[in-house]
């Protein structure tokens, strides 16, 4: 009897230890993809944040019945999910970034500087910052500073590494945003500095980007 207690209680250890392990790196996972919770993160914006968070719901879910129950099983079958998911989700990574971890280094930041936008009663600042131009981790945000507080948006305006622009001398050289008769949703176009002509439809409120 007292060889078992002790493997039950080196089960339990390893549930819980296999358990937080793996939540610990799925919040650090979502941190990341969010440039730690500046960002907004919507589910069709990330194609890593789907399997992180079934992963992780599916390791709690069996972690709690493998602890209650004490079963060998469902201890196994949590070490293989948990594993699986961690390498699935370092092949997506490898496949999108050409690298199995991301890299936590600090990101070049170039920015358009600060425009300004006087519209429903209200006056808006806004610039749009490049983040890793040219490389695979590149992201363009749009910053908004609305009642004292920043909104930070993910504009798709790069479709691949291949960027191109020319240091702008005025924030409008890069981007432009105009009002509409929602208070909320503006217009975004990109300036005659970058590379490439696209307009979106922005909802500060919800953070939507629609693509026009």
């Amino acid at each position: 009897m007292p060889n078992l207690v002790y493997i039950d209680q080196g089960m339990r250890k390893i549930i819980l230890l296999v358990t937080l392990l793996h939540l610990a790196l799925a919040a650090t996972g979502i941190a990341y993809i969010s440039n730690w919770f500046r960002d907004d993160l919507l589910m069709h914006r990330s194609v890593f944040l789907v399997p992180i968070v079934i992963s992780s719901v599916s390791v709690l879910i069996v972690a709690v019945f493998a602890f209650w129950q004490r079963s060998h099983f469902l201890t196994l079958g949590l070490v293989v999910i948990a594993a699986g998911s961690a390498a699935y989700i370092g092949n997506l990574h490898h496949d999108t970034y050409g690298s199995w971890f991301p890299t936590f280094a600090p990101a070049q930041v170039e920015s358009s500087g600060v425009a300004i936008l006087k519209t429903h009663g209200e006056t808006l600042r806004y610039s749009l910052e490049l983040h890793n131009t040219g490389e695979a981790t590149h992201r363009e945000i749009l910053v908004v500073t609305r009642h004292g507080q920043d909104r930070r948006i993910v504009l798709p305006i790069f479709s691949d590494n291949q960027s191109g622009f020319v240091s702008p001398k005025t924030p409008q050289d890069w981007i432009l945003l105009n009002s509409t008769g929602d208070a909320d949703v503006f217009d975004v176009r990109t300036g005659r500095l970058l590379m490439v002509r696209k307009s979106f439809r922005v909802n500060l409120r919800t953070g939507e980007v629609t693509p026009k």
